[in-house]
């Protein structure tokens, strides 16, 4: 059994993604920013204090009810979690660059494996730094 962080240092990287329909973004511009600006300063509060989240803080009880995971286990979970500020995730670390990167080995490893039919030869019209960046504006 293995985790994430052993996973990435071998150089396969992990993550969470928000995904949002092209159309809905289009039509909702500033919902999706306001979206990213709010998760970001979530991740800002567990940064600057993760020791805050504890079992018996109101965000783990979100945590356990949103996901469905143990409310004793959340803080255990969350110190598996990298969680990049917005900056990081406007960077060319993240959404920048490394995300497409990342989607595109994903992608050619899933397809040498037999799990996938194709692979696109550029996934970028699917990353975006856009609401990251607004969102750090907005502030």
């Amino acid at each position: 059994v293995l985790d994430s962080s052993q996973v990435a240092a071998w150089g396969a990287p992990t993550f969470d993604a928000w995904i949002v329909r092209t159309d809905f973004a289009e039509k909702h511009p500033e919902a999706v920013r306001d979206f990213v600006k709010v998760t970001g300063e979530a991740y800002a509060q567990f940064l600057a204090k993760p020791e805050a989240w504890s079992v018996s803080s109101p965000e783990a009880g979100k945590i356990a009810k949103l996901t469905g995971a143990k409310l004793e286990e959340v803080p255990e979970l969350l110190k598996g979690y990298v969680f990049p500020s917005l900056e990081e995730q406007a960077s060319d670390k993240f959404l920048g660059g490394a995300t497409v990167k990342a989607v595109a080995a994903t992608s050619a490893f899933l397809k040498e494996q037999g799990k996938v039919d194709a692979v696109l030869p550029d996934y970028s019209k699917y990353v975006t730094a856009k609401y990251a960046s607004e969102a750090l504006a907005s502030n």
